[in-house]
Order: structure tokens, then C-alpha cells, then sequence
């Protein structure tokens, strides 16, 4: 399928406006999407215009997957998306590319589908109790000559620093030999580029491709779960690399043991090497990471807005990114000086509905509930379905919806890595419950005041 001419495009993406406008709510819908466009579109790729960095961001960090959705429901495709910052007749292209052609022929070290970030570095990722066994396992595998290991799997939660530390090790080893035959990409772009090599009779090509390489570094790995094809090529071209001793560099979402639906086989050779944790950031290197962020800017903000932004919005890095940038942003486009009595004002607007003067995260909500309710909060991140640790979840999945932007796949994803109708069933459990129970209505209003505060 290709739409190629400007009023598909537009049919296209006012469908998928309509679609947007409907979950997220006109004022949400107004901020962010009133001025895209749909630029192009096959099978493989989308790209969308945006009119400035700072909105590019914004969508891409929390509104890509309901995109995807809205996309996948209106074309029933699934494509990789590219966001283009439209600055007259200029694009910036700052996110994926599509899958190239198998057939093109590409130097053994550039990264296909993928645009690596040169910025990411080693050097320059900033360490803290959170990251640093990650860390130090990534200056192992990216040093020449014999390494402690041949095989490591980094995983953490989205936006902790994983891709940093595999584009870091890829442009660490570019750096210091161009004779290192080294590719990083994502899972999905792998996937996308086999099955492209599958139909059109070019595996052997694909295979060689993959299996003549010193090091593979290969990102969000949880997205071969449920694809048993891909799992079974993906195995073998694993064991090629291992039996002749090269470096294979993995990171996911989640520990090999925790990602649904994939072969025994594949998890088993995910965990035959180093496994490294990069947990959520503490305050201190929330702190740093951010000053790093603005250390080269010709006007830093205060102090005291890292700071807040450090304790409220450390999530994970992205969040933190994403709420520095809105500051800066709003102050520059109305021209305002940057203060924290802004910050406030801005960030309660973009990330608390509107709704009054308190800021609440994810994190406000989950530190509150399980403390109330005599829970860990590990409980409430694993698959435990025990009556006490699922009540205790469906709060908070409540809450959040409620004193929250977040959607429900947001929600869902904190709250354990569930799905989002795990998170819309816990909603409605919960309302029904507080129709039916005073007391339990007075506990969950005791809760939500207690979190604003």
C-alpha cells in the first residue's frame, strides 16, 4: 500500500487527528497537534511535520505510542515513525529513519534504519548509584582487545539512560578503530529489515549482513516477544556471533525472565553473559544529569528549577528533558524570565491536567499508596496478584488517571509493565468499589489529598 498523493496524506492524518483530538481532549489536542501534518506514509515509514524542537518533543516523548495506535486502527499498518521539525522549506530529522533497502550497499560500520546520536557518549553519560554497574560494563565490552565478557544485556525502565549506553559503546569503538565492524539499531528496525529480505528473496544478503560483524548492538530487544519467526533468525544469528566470539550488546525494558512470550531458548542466551540494571535516577544524579543538559547554554535557568525538576519529574531522564525543555520554551517564545513561580505554573499546566496549583507524578502517587497501604513498591512492580498488592495497584492506577495526564498505557507501563486495559479495568474496579463502600470512598479522598499535599 502507498499513499502518495497530498490528499490521502490528508485524509490520512485527519482521520488520525480526529482519533488523537477524541482520547487526548481538545485543550491536549490544541497544544500539541493542531499544527502537524502528514508528510508522507508507506508501509515501512511515516513522517510527520512538527513546527518547532520543542512541540517535536513533546510528541515524540509522550505521545508516540497513541499515535502508532491511531495509525495501526485507521491504515491497519504498523510503520516506523519520523518527526520533522518544518522550518520553512527545511526539515531536521531528529528521530528514526525508515529501514533502508536490503539491497543498498552500506559501509560494515554505519548504523542501518537507524540515526545514531554522535552526542552520545560515553564520556559524558553521567554516573550514580542508579547506573553504575551499567555503566562499568559498558567501558568492558567497548575496550579493544579481550574482554571479561562477550555478551551483555542492560535493562531498566523507558528513559533511564539504556540507548546512551549502547550508542555510547558504539561511538567509542568508532572512534578508536575504523577497522571494528560495528552496527546498532533497534530490535524493531531489525525486525522490519528481515521479514523486507524474507519477501524478497535477499535473507542470505540479510543474514551476512548481520553474521559478519564484530559487534551487534541491539536496542529494546522486548520487541521480539511474541514473534516466533524472528526469534528463531534472531537465535541463530546470535550463535553465529557467539561461536565465533564476537560481542553482542542487548537492552530492554525489562530482565529476560519478565519478557512475555519469548522462547526459552532466546532468554537463555540473553542471560548468558553480563546482565546490568540501570534503575531509575535519585535526586543526586537526577540533579547532575540536568546540569549536564544546561551546562553549555549561554543562559543556564536557576539553580532552584533543576532542582524542583530533579525531585519531581525524575522518573526517569526523559521526563526530567521534557519538563526542562517546556520551561525554557514557554519563557522563550512569550519572552518571560525564566523563575520557578514559572516552572510551577507551566509544568502544573502541561502535567497536572490544569487543575490546580500541585504537581503530582507517578512517583508522588506510588510513594503515598504503598506506604499506606503496608506495600513494596518492588510488589507493585512485579507479577504479584495477591488481593492486598492488586487493590493496592488499582489505587494507584486510579489516582493516576484521575491527578494525571498520563494515559493509560502510561500508567499501565509504571505500574508494572501492565497492559492498558490492565490499567482501564483497575479504574473502573476501583470506581465501583467506591459507589459501593463509604469507607473505602473516604480512604481513596484521605489518599488523593494526601498526595496534592
Amino acid at each position: 500500500m502507498k499513499h502518495s498523493t497530498a490528499d490521502k496524506h490528508s485524509n490520512v492524518w485527519e482521520n488520525v487527528l480526529g482519533d488523537i483530538e477524541n482520547k487526548v481532549g481538545i485543550r491536549q489536542y490544541n497544544l500539541w497537534f493542531k499544527n502537524t501534518r502528514l508528510i508522507s506514509l508507506d508501509n515501512k515509514s511515516v513522517s510527520i511535520g512538527v513546527p518547532n524542537l520543542f512541540i517535536q518533543t513533546k510528541i515524540r516523548d509522550h505521545f508516540e505510542p497513541l499515535i502508532k495506535d491511531s495509525l495501526n486502527n485507521i491504515t491497519k499498518i504498523k510503520p516506523s515513525i519520523n518527526f520533522l521539525v518544518e522550518t520553512g522549506r527545511i526539515l531536521e530529522k531528529n528521530y528514526n529513519k525508515a529501514p533502508k533497502d536490503t539491497k543498498t550497499k552500506e559501509s560494515p560500520n554505519q548504523t542501518p534504519a537507524f540515526a545514531n546520536n554522535r552526542q552520545l557518549l560515553l564520556e559524558n553519560f553521567i554516573v550514580g548509584d542508579c547506573n553504575r554497574l551499567a555503566y562499568a560494563a559498558a567501558l568492558e565490552v567497548s575496550k579493544p582487545g579481550p574482554t571479561a565478557f562477550n555478551t551483555l544485556f542492560i535493562h531498566g525502565a523507558i528513559g533511564v539512560g539504556k540507548t546512551h549506553l549502547l550508542q555510547g559503546i558504539w561511538n567509542r569503538l568508532m572512534a578508536e578503530s575504523s577497522a571494528v565492524r560495528a552496527v546498532y539499531m533497534p530490535a524493531e528496525n531489525w525486525t522490519n529489515e528481515f521479514i523486507y529480505s524474507l519477501k524478497g528473496g535477499n535473507l542470505e544478503s540479510f543474514r551476512k549482513k548481520y553474521r559478519d560483524v564484530d559487534v551487534f548492538l541491539v536496542d529494546d530487544v522486548h520487541f521480539l516477544a511474541n514473534k516466533k519467526g524472528v526469534q528463531e533468525e534472531f537465535i541463530h544469528t546470535f550463535n553465529t556471533l557467539s561461536h565465533l566470539s564476537k560481542r553482542v550488546v542487548f537492552a530492554s525494558d525489562a530482565h529476560p525472565r519478565l519478557i512475555n512470550q519469548l522462547k526459552e531458548s532466546l532468554a537463555s542466551r540473553f542471560m548468558s553473559g553480563m546482565i546490568a540494571k540501570v534503575g531509575r535516577p535519585g535526586h543526586n544524579t537526577a540533579l547532575q544529569i540536568l546540569q549536564s543538559k544546561v551546562a553549555k547554554m549561554k543562559k543556564k535557568p536557576p539553580e532552584n528549577i533543576l532542582e524542583f525538576i530533579s525531585k519531581k519529574f525524575n522518573e526517569n531522564v526523559r521526563s526530567m528533558e521534557s519538563a526542562l525543555t517546556t520551561v525554557l520554551a514557554y519563557a522563550n517564545i512569550n519572552k518571560v524570565k525564566i523563575s520557578l513561580q514559572l516552572a510551577c505554573d507551566v509544568l502544573c499546566e502541561l502535567h497536572a491536567n490544569g487543575s490546580g496549583k500541585e504537581i503530582v507524578t507517578l512517583k508522588d502517587i506510588e510513594e503515598v499508596v504503598t506506604k499506606h497501604c503496608n506495600v513494596s513498591r518492588d510488589n507493585i512492580h512485579s507479577g504479584n496478584k495477591s488481593r492486598s498488592v492488586a487493590l493496592c495497584r488499582q489505587l494507584c492506577m486510579y489516582i493516576a488517571k484521575k491527578l494525571t495526564n498520563a494515559s493509560y498505557q502510561e500508567i499501565g507501563h509504571y505500574f508494572g509493565k501492565k497492559r492498558h486495559t490492565t490499567a482501564i479495568f483497575a479504574t473502573n474496579k476501583v470506581k465501583e468499589k467506591i459507589k459501593s463502600d463509604v469507607e473505602f470512598r473516604y480512604l481513596t479522598e484521605s489518599l488523593i489529598r494526601k498526595i496534592k499535599d
